[in-house]
């Protein structure tokens, strides 16, 4: 059997003194895969047979209510389907599940709710605050896994909800909660009970401080789904993303809003995102379709180049960018374009709190700096999209015919997209396809 660290998870073949990883003493103990004691009993209960006899009835999704949740799970909950769910504490975790909770529950059935982190009246205190109020919803305050399984046969629920796994502790294995044995313990009877019972579980997991789910990775390898929520603590906009999906993609991203009443949908990201920027032109802002997920959200750019004052050092500082893209950026401006930035401060924000680290967003930093630095703004209801090269050159990007779609959505006449990945099918808006960044800033009466 294999030896693992109750402290970081680290297997090794021997046992060791002192973890090579963590630094722990004293930590390694033999394990064994969870389920390993019930290989005599079955564990699904089913029959061997033939793929092609294999029929699909009994897995039809299941949808929650809500419209950006099902549409990153695929289209609903999978019956036997496990889902670990983690993010920062604080993000809204426990809101937005109780809120599905809620929705199955007026929809499909029984609802469990186990909290091993707070009381009842702590869970009914949230549950108040944003509405959640269904007689079919059930909540237990426990962290005995067998308490729990009894919980379940006897509510027999559609929908189980464990907050969190971590607290969650099993007889059957030594340990305190949390530990390797235990999340593995655990996680494996658990899994065991959603398969047989074919009902949809979710698995809150806390994560590290490199924003991994902890364990580490001895529960997100056995789970069917994991899912991530991020967000800045002083915006009020959360992404939930699919880090790994069996039944469907892991390109999607939810977005979502937090409210004094909990967590609400965000139908159109573009127009959330764009709301102030209509119809105002202004020096350094820039308008891009980035891609979330598969979906082309539109968000502006803004950018503010100053002279540095005195002798002091240039600033670099950015907001929603990747900061080493930028400096890469700023010196393919400098060669290419010979325009000299390398005295001037230069900032960049990306409005509204979102992120953009895909590559498309390039293009769009590249023309805020210019009109900032030249005190131009780009030509109305006209916006950018393409990443460029070290050469100067720009670079196709995924999706570009959806991007052109969602700008002509949002009233945009004009969009830059990168020659080599010009749209084949014709557009309403004007496609105008540019090979290098000079070529582009020449388009947008920057040059």
């Amino acid at each position: 059997m294999p030896f693992t660290c109750t402290s970081c998870g680290q297997q090794s073949v021997k046992p060791f003194g002192r973890c090579p990883r963590c630094g722990a003493w004293d930590s390694y103990a033999e394990t064994r895969e969870a389920g390993v004691e019930r290989r005599d009993a079955s564990w699904l209960g089913e029959d061997l047979r033939p793929i092609a006899e294999i029929s699909l009835a009994d897995v039809a999704r299941i949808p929650t209510g809500m419209t950006e949740f099902d549409r990153l799970l695929g289209g609903g909950l999978v019956p036997g389907g496990v889902i670990l769910f983690g993010g920062e504490p604080g993000i809204g975790k426990s809101t937005l599940l109780l809120q599905v909770a809620h929705a199955l529950a007026e929809r499909v059935g029984n609802v469990l709710y186990v909290s091993g982190e707070e009381s009842e009246s702590q869970v009914k205190l949230r549950a108040s605050r944003i509405g959640v109020d269904s007689r079919r919803l059930f909540v237990l305050s426990e962290q005995s896994l067998d308490r729990i399984a009894a919980a379940v046969e006897k509510v027999a629920p559609c929908a189980l909800f464990v907050d969190s796994i971590q607290t969650a502790t099993s007889s059957a294995v030594d340990g305190e909660a949390g530990s390797i044995r235990q999340l593995r313990e655990v996680a494996g009877e658990l899994i065991r009970i959603t398969k047989s019972r074919r009902l949809a579980t979710f698995l809150v997991g806390h994560i590290t401080k490199d924003g991994a789910f902890a364990g580490p990775k001895s529960v997100e390898h056995l789970v069917d789904v994991a899912l991530y929520l991020e967000g800045g603590r002083g915006e009020d906009v959360r992404f939930l993303r699919s880090v790994k999906n069996r039944f469907g993609s892991t390109d999607e991203a939810a977005v979502l809003r937090m409210t004094s009443s909990g967590m609400q949908e965000i139908a159109n990201p573009s127009a959330f995102f764009l709301e102030g920027h209509a119809g105002v032109e202004r020096p350094g802002a820039v308008v891009v379709p980035i891609l979330e997920g598969t979906r082309p959200i539109l968000v502006e750019l803004q950018a503010l180049v100053s002279p540095t004052g005195g002798f002091g050092v240039p600033q670099r500082r950015c907001t929603g960018l990747d900061i080493n893209r930028v400096l890469l950026l700023l010196a393919v401006i400098e060669k290419e374009l010979a325009v000299h930035v390398g005295g001037a401060d230069v900032y960049l924000s990306v409005a509204g709190g979102l992120e953009a680290r895909e590559r498309g967003s390039d293009l769009g930093a590249v023309a805020a700096i210019v009109s900032s630095l030249r005190d131009r703004p780009l030509p109305p209801r006209t916006c950018v999209v393409g990443e460029v090269g070290l050469s100067g050159e720009v670079r196709a990007v995924r999706r570009i015919a959806e991007r052109a779609r969602e700008a002509e959505k949002m009233g945009y006449e004009r969009i830059l997209v990168p020659a080599a990945g010009k749209p084949r099918e014709e557009q309403s808006i004007d496609v105008v396809p540019v090979a290098s960044i000079d070529r582009a800033v020449a388009e947008l009466g920057l040059g």
